[in-house]
């Protein structure tokens, strides 16, 4: 690939991974820093409709409108194998966007006529979308790129997260739209319409237009369109071709999820999916709710801006070393920056714990609790986040990876669901030591299983990665030099 071919992939790349984490990082972190402003806008609501609700009411109502995220993602999950498996990428992606920008609109429209109800629906509806555009993404990313840049390109998507997340918390800040609610909730109605009038250009992605779709003209010209015109493209659809010949034998979505689970290299790839996302499940409280946990730690300077600006920095590091790792990603390898990067992650939350306690003795470390969720942001940005939502796509062969994603996300959204709903109780019956039982102690089991287990996927191709998962690891060929005197000096290569 030329220089100009790498910067137009990389171009379509952001585009494909801004389409789908948009809605995703923004929705993930507006209602934390303006959480009071929130709070005063429901309280508004009901008055105006004649209701008095207590502040525990109108706490009960922010994290219903909060958390039913999860429970939305979840749905949506298991639309992803019907529409990005059936009708492919490109169809599940239209349709994610398109019903993103209604969603989007139903929050603006909330705040003008103070119905919370309004809110919490298009909250519920931009959730099941996002899981939807979010699979695509993922498959699209992993799909159209050149095996090299497999990694760099899979970045994309947590590099457009992160900036997304970032821009959530920037935005709700009282500085710039926090006092605003309905210009900080209209800001999704431009970008998804972007994004949709950006996806309808898309052409599919090669692997199911050549495996799913046996049409082989449009794979080759779906190849050309990604990875440029001076790629051999036919080298590229005879690694695909070989890819779909590893698994020849199509299953419907029963048999599938049945496979995935009796099947002994599919259902390790299943577990080494779900131990990489178990990492990321503190991310969602720690978004959601780190304002309330620094300001329960007494972090309450500059009357209460030190604990919404560290939130914010916690982003703000997120975002910037998700950018320098995925300049490494293809040198230094998925595994041990996994592995890396997830135990100095749980070394952070394991020093937030440690600050949060001795604060009660000495009250300046409460700060240490700052300098904690900073460095938390820094190591899931570099790896944990990142590699632990792609690497599902990595571990399996076509027909199965649209299924491994949403069983491995669906198992996550439950722990996410479950850790979040239960933080704010545990936290407040048992302190921070709440953290070391729901995060750390299954991150090190986890981390223990990966570290035995999980296979080195840079710079392979996916059916190399599962012929080791199966246990057929094959060994490189040597290639060594002949020489043979009536020859004169030409070496001659034999295997």
């Amino acid at each position: 690939m030329t220089r100009k071919e790498v910067l137009v992939t990389f171009i379509l790349g952001v585009t494909i991974s801004l389409s789908a984490n948009f809605q995703y990082g923004f929705s993930s972190t507006y209602l934390n820093t303006p959480v009071d402003e929130f709070k005063d806008h429901f309280n508004q609501s009901f008055v105006k409709w004649g209701k008095n609700l207590s502040s525990d009411n109108i706490d009960l109502v922010y994290n219903l409108i909060s958390n039913i995220w999860f429970v939305g993602f979840f749905m949506g999950i298991w639309l992803s194998p019907l529409l990005n498996d059936r009708w492919g990428r490109r169809v599940g992606f239209l349709i994610g966007n398109s019903f993103s920008l209604l969603a989007s609109c139903l929050r603006a429209l909330s705040i003008v006529t103070y119905q919370p109800e309004i809110l919490f629906v298009g909250r519920l509806l931009a959730s099941v979308c996002t899981a939807v555009t979010y699979q695509s993404n993922i498959l699209y990313l992993q799909e159209v790129s050149p095996t090299k840049y497999r990694g760099f390109m899979s970045f994309l998507s947590e590099i457009c997260y992160a900036g997304m997340a970032l821009l959530g918390m920037l935005l709700g800040t009282d500085q710039v739209l926090g006092k605003h609610l309905f210009w900080l909730l209209f800001v999704g109605v431009p970008a998804s319409s972007l994004a949709l009038i950006a996806l309808y250009f898309l052409p599919e992605t090669p692997k199911f237009l050549l495996i799913v779709k046996k049409d082989r003209v449009a794979a080759e010209k779906s190849v050309i369109y990604y990875h440029g015109k001076t790629c051999d493209t036919q080298y590229v659809l005879d690694e695909i071709q070989l890819e779909a010949e590893s698994e020849k034998d199509e299953a419907s979505f029963k048999q599938g999820t049945i496979d995935m689970f009796t099947i002994p290299h599919l259902r390790r790839a299943l577990f080494l999916s779900c131990a990489a996302l178990q990492n990321t499940v503190a991310l969602w409280s720690l978004l959601l709710n780190s304002t309330q946990f620094l300001q329960d730690a007494d972090v309450n300077d500059w009357d209460k801006q030190l604990s919404k600006w560290t939130s914010t920095a916690m982003a703000l590091f997120y975002f910037g070393s998700t950018m320098m790792a995925s300049a490494v990603v293809e040198r230094a390898g998925r595994r041990p920056l996994l592995l890396w990067f997830t135990a100095l992650n749980m070394l952070s939350i394991a020093s937030f714990v440690v600050f949060a306690e001795l604060r009660n003795s000495v009250n300046v470390l409460k700060y240490g609790c700052v300098f904690s969720l900073i460095f938390y942001g820094f190591t899931y940005g570099g790896a944990v986040g990142p590699v632990s939502w792609f690497i599902p796509a990595e571990l399996v062969p076509q027909r199965y990876r649209s299924l491994n994603q949403s069983l491995s996300y669906a198992i996550n959204t439950v722990s996410v669901v479950a850790t979040t709903f239960t933080v704010i109780p545990l936290y407040n019956a048992m302190g921070s030591y709440a953290f070391l039982v729901l995060y750390t102690a299954p991150s090190v089991v986890c981390i223990i299983y990966l570290y035995f287990y999980l296979p080195e996927t840079t710079g392979r191709e996916i059916h190399e990665i599962v012929d080791e998962l199966k246990g057929n690891k094959k060994k490189k060929q040597k290639v060594y030099r002949v020489e043979f005197p009536d020859l004169g000096k030409k070496p001659v290569e034999g295997v």
